[in-house]
């Protein structure tokens, strides 16, 4: 699947946000339009100064999830006309950016996300399986 880089934005809380268009053809003049939403946050963007974020130091971090941290979000519409597709994808972006883009930029948002990947590593790492 080929994907289009729209548009690329550092927010103000140091992730870089990537938004996509990743829609293909299915059959005929019949669309899956795709909206992925990819945010990218460097380890060392998580220890600014005056933030007190109790994180283990960046190298253990970085040792046990990748650098940067990748948080993705997709939106489809299925069976679209070719002739609509751009007025599906831009609703489809109009939707996220009124309710997922102030989610993104939150201060805290970078931190929380890397506590919820090294939790899910810490989990992965004892399931006995």
């Amino acid at each position: 699947m080929e994907e289009t880089l729209i548009e690329k934005t550092v927010l103000d809380n140091q992730g870089v946000l990537e938004i996509y268009d990743a829609s293909v053809t299915q059959i005929g003049d019949r669309m899956l339009v795709t909206l992925r939403a990819r945010l990218l946050v460097s380890v060392h963007s998580l220890y600014g100064k005056n933030q007190d974020n109790d994180l283990p130091p960046a190298a253990e971090i970085k040792s046990r999830i990748n650098d940067p941290l990748v948080w993705e979000h997709t939106r489809q519409r299925r069976f679209i006309d070719q002739q609509e597709k751009t007025g599906v994808f831009e609703s489809l972006r109009a939707d996220f950016d009124k309710n997922m883009r102030p989610y993104l930029m939150h201060p805290e948002f970078p931190v929380k996300l890397a506590k919820k990947r090294l939790k899910e590593q810490a989990e992965a790492a004892n399931r006995p399986y």
